[in-house]
């Protein structure tokens, strides 16, 4: 499965202002760590956001070492977790789709739209409606892929798909269909962090145009600032050494990926029920490392609470706290992609 997140215009453009500070735990935090989290904390703007600033404030000026545990310990008193809630949430994901089941659609697919495409470098031309193969095409199930392309307001069989998939590969020059999953990515303004980045960049301006004309001129912006983001992102990651950001869940599934944040940044947001996304499983792992709290780590969510399809969702961890003897998980997702970028 290609690697991708749904993504916004959140990247800020001091994105690298953080990129370079420490990412090891040593016990101490910098006061421009602790300033970048008030900043985050500030957007909420309720009065328990505004009393844990306060008293941050206070502490900022009392001390000139800082040591995480006390700031950890002066957000945990002013975040008040509706354990209920939570409960009431979880349980709703985990009203989701047959994983498996997903994953051998995206592999009927792509197994189809190769056969189009080595049938296209015989003829060099795609095959025709009365196909045999177009007609088994026909018969096949309706994917969770079309759901997702249908919400992005793309109606399509699995046929039709596939075909255009093909062509996009060929005039991607990938050597291959485009992956379904890339597709997805593109008309839904993700990114994609894998191995036809270089080949989609190169040919940006002719994907853009080509997807505009058959899916429609809306997705012509769509699909160009996906991919500009998308080399955005990837030059933070290999310059600047990023390795947690921010994030937030999107509508149409995945993360909406924000500022880059030190370790101890994005420690502190998940203490607060706050999205991160890392780079790698075991980076997302150290965000949910924190002493009195455990972890576990789940599958995507592909539905949220409310059934919606989100096929686009990643692999991720989550906190837990002890709540009257018993561990609880506490809301916040700590994304990581399927390979490591």
């Amino acid at each position: 499965m290609s690697v991708l997140l749904i993504i916004g215009m959140l990247f800020v453009n001091a994105s690298g202002a953080f990129a370079n500070a420490k990412d090891e735990d040593d016990g101490y935090m910098t006061r421009s760590e602790i300033e970048h989290f008030m900043e985050m904390n500030s957007e909420e703007n309720t009065e328990q956001s505004q009393q844990l600033n306060s008293e941050l404030v206070k502490y900022l000026e009392e001390n000139e070492e800082y040591l995480f545990e006390d700031v950890a310990s002066i957000v945990d008193k002013y975040h008040v977790i509706d354990i209920d809630k939570t409960k009431k949430k979880a349980f709703n994901y985990m009203q989701g789709i047959d994983q498996e089941a997903l994953q051998r659609d995206f592999e009927r697919i792509d197994a189809l739209a190769k056969e189009y495409y080595d049938y296209y470098q015989i003829h060099n031309e795609f095959p025709q409606e009365d196909s045999p193969k177009r007609m088994a095409a026909s018969s096949m199930p309706t994917s969770e892929a079309l759901s997702v392309l249908k919400n992005a307001g793309i109606r399509m069989t699995e046929r039709q798909l596939a075909a255009r998939l093909a062509a996009l590969g060929v005039l991607a020059a990938i050597d291959g269909p485009l992956p379904v999953m890339d597709f997805i990515a593109l008309v839904t303004g993700a990114v994609i962090v894998g191995e036809y980045l270089s080949d989609y960049l190169a040919r940006k301006d002719r994907l853009a145009k080509d997807i505009g004309n058959n899916e429609g001129r809306s997705f012509i912006r769509v699909v160009t600032e996906s991919l500009a983001i998308s080399e955005t992102v990837e030059y933070e990651i290999r310059r600047n050494k990023v390795k947690h950001f921010r994030a937030f869940l999107n509508p149409l599934g995945g993360v909406v990926v924000g500022d880059p944040l030190t370790l101890s940044e994005a420690r502190l947001l998940a203490r607060n029920e706050k999205d991160t996304f890392s780079v790698r499983k075991d980076l997302a792992e150290k965000v949910v490392t924190q002493d009195n709290y455990r972890n576990v780590s789940e599958g995507p969510h592909y539905r949220d609470a409310d059934g919606n399809i989100m096929i686009a969702n990643l692999p991720h961890w989550h906190l837990m706290k002890k709540f009257s003897g018993k561990w609880e998980r506490i809301k916040g997702h700590h994304f990581f992609p399927w390979k490591a970028m």
